[in-house]
C-alpha cells in the first residue's frame, strides 16, 4: 500500500505577523546598539588621531627649547603675509596645525570621522589668512580637514613647558569648532579666582567652561555666545543634561583631548573646564 506524503502546513497570517513583529522588534533594539558601536569606532579612530598630533606637538617642543607653536592673532594679523614672509615672527607657518606637520606627515590625521561640518583648511577663515597656505608641502593640507583646535592662552604667551605646574592636566589639542580654543573663561574667570585650588569640587568657579572645546559641533547651543563666565549656562555649566549629548558634542557626550604630557583620552563636556588651559 502506497503511503502518503503528509501535507506541509504554512504559516497563518496571523503567526506570518508575529514574525514580522518580533523582527521588528528585534531591529529596534540592535540599530540603535548598531549606531553606538559605529559611533565607538569613530571615537577610537578620532582618539589615535589627538594621539599624534599630541606627540607631533611634544616632538616639536624638544627642537624648539620646550616650547609649543606660538601664534598671536593680534600682531599685525591685517598684514598680508603671503609667502614672502612678513616682518613678524607671527605667520601662517607658525600656526600649530602647519607648525606641527613635519613632525606628524599625514593630514588626514587632523579629520575627526564623526565631525560632520568637513571644513577644510583653507576655510578656517583668517586662521590660514585667506585660504593661502605656507609653501611647499605644507600648501597641500589646505584641502584636509581640520576637525581640531589648540589651546589658544598657552600657543599666545605661555608657550614653554617649564611654565606648566600641571602639564597632565593642561589641554593641547582636542575636538573643537574652530583651530583655536579662544580664551572664555580664562582672564575674567579660572586665572584670577584666589586660592583656586582650594575651592570645593561642586564650586560653580571650577564649572566655567571651554565652550569651543566642550561643545565641538554647536551646532544651535543655546546661549553659547553669552558673556563668558557671567553664569551663562554654556559657561557657567549649570545646564541640561540634554546639552552634553549630540549634536553639541562630538562623540555622543564629549571631546578626545590630548595633554601636555603626551597622554590622550576622552572627556565628557561637564569636565571641560578652564582650568586645562593649564597656565595662570
Amino acid at each position: 500500500m502506497k503511503m502518503l506524503k503528509p501535507l506541509r502546513q504554512s504559516f497563518t497570517l496571523i503567526e506570518l505577523l508575529v514574525v514580522i513583529a518580533i523582527i521588528a522588534i528585534l531591529a529596534a533594539i540592535l540599530f540603535p546598539v548598531f549606531a553606538q558601536a559605529r559611533e565607538k569606532a569613530r571615537q577610537a579612530s578620532c582618539l589615535s588621531n589627538i594621539k599624534q598630533l599630541t606627540l607631533g606637538f611634544m616632538m616639536y617642543s624638544q627642537d624648539y627649547d620646550e616650547t609649543f607653536p606660538q601664534w598671536r592673532w593680534d600682531q599685525n594679523y591685517s598684514t598680508s603675509w603671503g609667502d614672502a614672509g612678513s616682518p613678524s615672527p607671527n605667520n601662517a607657518t607658525t600656526i600649530w596645525y602647519y607648525a606641527i606637520y613635519p613632525y606628524v606627515k599625514n593630514g588626514q590625521v587632523y579629520g575627526c570621522p564623526s565631525d560632520p561640518r568637513r571644513t577644510r583648511f583653507r576655510d578656517n577663515g583668517w586662521f590660514t589668512w585667506g585660504g593661502a597656505g605656507p609653501l611647499g608641502a605644507l600648501r597641500n593640507l589646505d584641502n584636509n580637514i581640520l576637525s581640531y583646535g589648540s589651546n589658544e592662552p598657552l600657543t599666545y604667551q605661555f608657550p614653554g613647558i617649564a611654565a606648566m605646574d600641571r602639564p597632565a592636566n593642561t589641554f593641547l589639542v582636542g575636538d573643537m569648532m574652530s583651530a583655536l580654543s579662544s580664551w572664555d573663561c580664562y582672564d575674567s574667570g579660572w586665572r584670577n579666582i584666589p586660592n583656586y585650588d582650594a575651592l570645593a569640587a561642586n564650586a560653580p568657579q571650577r564649572r566655567f567652561r571651554i565652550p569651543r572645546l566642550a561643545w565641538a559641533r554647536n551646532d544651535g547651543l543655546p546661549n553659547y555666545y553669552g558673556n563668558a563666565c557671567s553664569g551663562s549656562p554654556a559657561d557657567s555649566g549649570i545646564f541640561p543634561g540634554a546639552w552634553e549629548a549630540a549634536p553639541f558634542t562630538m562623540h555622543m557626550n564629549g571631546s578626545n583631548v590630548g595633554f601636555a604630557d603626551g597622554h590622550a583620552q576622552f572627556l565628557q563636556a561637564s569636565r571641560v573646564t578652564a582650568n586645562l588651559y593649564g597656565v595662570r
